[in-house]
């Protein structure tokens, strides 16, 4: 089973404010993307979410139209929130360093690194979650402004891996997709124990 390193599984910064998501407001000209995802709460309930986030003005015009499991724009999907094509950004001419701050203090390393900072910080977004899931059953669906799916993504952690991460104390750090796709009747079965095993933990 796959496991992830790094900081893939830390928790969400965002704040559920229902606000537009942007790294750097007002920093350059944005278009409003919305993002449907899952979200395991710390109880275990799983709840369908929606958040708005800001991409670069002509994202959208780079994107072609996607069919669900297809990634597109996507890059990946974190426990934390969604990770888009920073390559992109070049193809709709979006130059990071029209947006230096030349601030030393806030980037030491020089201008490569804060222009490093601008690329994922327009690209990547926390949402508002405790544990995001990503799974053929339960995918994550970005559409552009007009309301065209431009990207998806389907592999990483199912409702089980959440709840297995969540029940050990990530100790157990796996996606279980293959479990899903190949004995749905395994899977459903460890799901009703993890749901009665994090109950107890929280009790």
């Amino acid at each position: 089973m796959a496991r992830t390193t790094g900081n893939a599984v830390r928790p969400s910064m965002a704040r559920d404010d229902r606000q537009p998501i942007n790294n750097l407001p007002g920093l350059y000209p944005t278009e409003d993307w919305v993002v449907h995802y899952w979200d395991v709460k710390p109880n275990g309930e799983l709840h369908s979410c929606q958040a708005v986030i800001q991409l670069p003005y002509g994202y959208a015009d780079a994107c072609p139209e996607v069919c669900i499991g297809e990634q597109g724009c996507v890059h990946s999907v974190r426990r934390w929130g969604v990770r888009c094509y920073t390559r992109i950004l070049q193809d709709i001419g979006f130059d990071p360093c029209a947006y230096l701050s030349h601030d030393k203090k806030r980037f030491p390393e020089g201008e490569d690194g804060e222009i490093v900072s601008i690329l994922l910080q327009a690209t990547h977004f926390d949402l508002p979650s405790h544990w995001i899931i990503a799974s053929e059953q339960h995918p994550l669906l970005l559409f552009d402004p007009e309301g065209t799916l431009k990207g998806s993504y389907t592999r990483w952690h199912t409702y089980l891996g959440a709840l297995a991460y969540m029940v050990s104390d990530g100790v157990v750090n796996a996606h279980f997709g293959r479990l899903l796709e190949e004995d749905r009747a395994l899977y459903n079965e460890a799901l009703l124990y993890l749901l009665q095993a994090l109950r107890e933990k929280n009790a």
